[in-house]
């Protein structure tokens, strides 16, 4: 993890503090995120990845653990069930998305962040589709 993206996680662990990091990895869980209404959850654990290469590259996609539905029961738009698993193991279904602009400052934090990305996160499933 370059300098960057470690500055990057201290950010996103003061806004999250149940934020897990893997060690050695990009990889993040938030156990607890709040969902917002017309979902089948009110709060579900979701994963993402720090990039390798932030702030040149930007973070792409969102897991959510034991899939996520629309109240209804039917599945969102832009959802793929059962993808390759983060290292916690277990189901997890992945969301393609990103947060548009991606225009970072110059230094962390500054800009669009990785809590940007996070905060995106319930943008997104605001849409309900």
């Amino acid at each position: 993890m370059n300098h960057w993206a470690a500055q990057e996680l201290e950010l996103l662990r003061h806004c999250w503090p149940s934020l897990d990091h893997h060690a050695g990895t990009g990889w993040c869980r938030i156990p607890d995120f709040a969902i917002p209404a017309g979902w089948n959850k009110q709060a579900a654990e979701i994963a993402f990845q720090i990039p390798d290469n932030l702030p040149g590259q930007e973070p792409y996609a969102f897991l959510v653990r034991d899939g996520l539905l629309l109240a209804n029961n039917s599945t969102p738009s832009n959802y793929s069930p059962n993808v390759t698993t983060p290292p916690w193991g277990g189901n997890w279904g992945q969301f393609s998305w990103n947060l548009d602009p991606w225009a970072p400052g110059p230094k962390p934090g500054t800009g669009s962040s990785m809590v940007d990305f996070v905060r995106s996160i319930t943008g997104r499933l605001r849409e309900l589709s």
